[in-house]
C-alpha cells in the first residue's frame, strides 16, 4: 500500500501566489488539526512581527473551522509579502498510527512535508503551533547543512537517558522534533516519511513521530543553539528565558491559550501576540472533559487557588463518572 497515494485531498491558496515559487521566499511547515489552530495563527503573527521576508506557510490539517480560514485570509490581505497554503488532509491512514489525548494524529502529518513540497524549495522550517516567535530567524535558513538531512536542537538530559534505555538509541544526544529544519532533497533521498511510517506502523512510542525521527536521524542530524528552541514546561518551570531566544516552545501538556495555563509569568507574552492577532477575540479555552478538568484542579492547587481547584477537582469527579 502506498500510505501517501491521494493523502492531499485539495489545496486553498491564500494571499501571493507567486511567492511559491519565488527562490527569495522561505518556506515554515505546520501539521495540525482544529484545536492547533489557534496556536498555528498567533505563531505565525509573531514571526511576521519580527522577520519581513517572504514568506510562504504550509499548513497540513485534518480540519479547520472557516472562521480560522477568514482569519488567515486576514492575515494575507494585511501583509503582502506572505502566502498561505492549506493543505487538507485525509486522515484515514494516519487514524492507524498511535496517538493520546494531548497529541493528535497531527503529529505526524510533518511525514507529509515532502511529498508535497520537494519541487518548490529545497529546505523548509518545520514547526510544532506550540511556539512563539520572539526573534528574527533569518540566519537560520543560511546555516550549512553539511550533508545532514536535519537541523534541530537538544531535548533536556532526561530524555537522551529515556532514548538510550528504552529505544536503545545510539546516540550522543536526543533532539526536541518542535523545531526542525529540514534538507528535503536529502530526506525525499534517503526515503525518511516512508521509513518514519513504516516505524510509526509497526511501534507503540512513548514520544511518537519524535522518538521515529531520532531513530531515524540521530547520526544525520546538525545540532542548533538552544534559541531556535527553548523549551518551555508551562506545568513545572519557573525559570526566566534568554533575551536572545528566537522560539519559545511551550511544550508538554499545558498550553498558553488554555484557562489551566493562565497562572504561569510567561503566558502574557502569548497573549501579547494573541490579542494584536486576527484571533483576539478567540476566547481562552475553557475544560470541557475530565482529563481537562483535573487539569485546571492541578494547576489552581499548585497556585494557591484552592476554591477554584475544589471547584474543579468535584466536576472532575463527576465527569469522570457520568460524562
Amino acid at each position: 500500500m502506498d500510505f501517501f497515494k491521494n493523502i492531499i485531498l485539495k489545496k486553498e491558496i491564500l494571499g501571493n501566489n507567486k511567492l511559491i515559487e519565488n527562490t527569495t521566499s522561505l518556506h515554515v511547515a505546520f501539521g495540525i488539526d482544529a484545536n492547533f489552530t489557534i496556536g498555528t495563527g498567533v505563531l505565525i503573527y509573531s514571526i511576521l512581527q519580527h522577520n519581513n521576508n517572504n514568506m510562504v506557510f504550509h499548513i497540513f490539517t485534518d480540519s479547520i473551522y472557516p472562521e480560522d480560514v477568514s482569519r488567515f485570509k486576514k492575515l494575507t490581505s494585511t501583509t503582502h509579502n506572505i502566502a498561505i497554503i492549506i493543505y487538507y488532509v485525509n486522515p484515514i491512514n494516519f487514524s492507524q498510527l498511535s496517538t493520546s489525548f494531548i497529541w493528535s494524529q497531527a503529529t505526524y502529518y510533518r511525514f507529509l512535508i515532502n511529498t508535497s513540497l520537494n519541487n518548490i524549495t529545497d529546505k523548509i522550517l518545520y514547526l510544532d503551533s506550540d511556539i512563539l516567535c520572539i526573534n528574527s530567524f533569518k540566519n537560520l535558513f543560511q546555516l550549512d547543512f553539511k550533508k545532514n538531512i536535519l537541523m534541530a536542537v537538544s531535548d533536556f538530559p532526561e530524555m537522551l537517558s529515556y532514548a538510550k534505555k528504552y529505544l536503545t538509541l545510539n546516540s550522543k544526544f536526543y533532539f526536541n522534533a518542535g523545531v526542525l529544519l529540514i534538507n528535503l532533497n536529502n530526506w525525499s533521498y534517503n526515503n525518511i516519511s516512508n521509513k518514519a511510517i513504516e516505524l510509526s506502523l509497526k511501534n507503540n512510542f512513548k514520544y511518537y513521530d519524535q522518538d521515529v525521527l531520532n531513530l531515524l536521524l540521530a547520526n544525520k542530524t546538525l545540532l542548533l543553539e538552544k534559541k531556535y528552541n527553548t523549551i518551555y514546561h508551562l506545568a513545572d518551570m519557573n525559570t526566566p528565558i534568554s533575551n536572545d531566544t528566537i522560539f519559545l516552545h511551550y511544550s508538554g501538556s499545558v498550553k498558553p491559550w488554555q484557562s489551566w495555563g493562565q497562572y504561569h509569568f510567561l503566558t502574557p507574552l502569548w497573549l501579547k501576540y494573541k490579542n494584536n492577532s486576527p484571533w483576539k477575540d478567540v476566547p481562552i479555552l475553557q475544560p470541557k472533559t475530565y482529563k481537562q478538568a483535573k487539569f485546571m484542579a492541578r494547576m489552581s492547587y499548585r497556585n494557591k487557588k484552592y476554591n477554584k481547584a475544589l471547584h474543579w477537582y468535584i466536576k472532575y469527579i463527576f465527569w469522570k463518572i457520568f460524562k
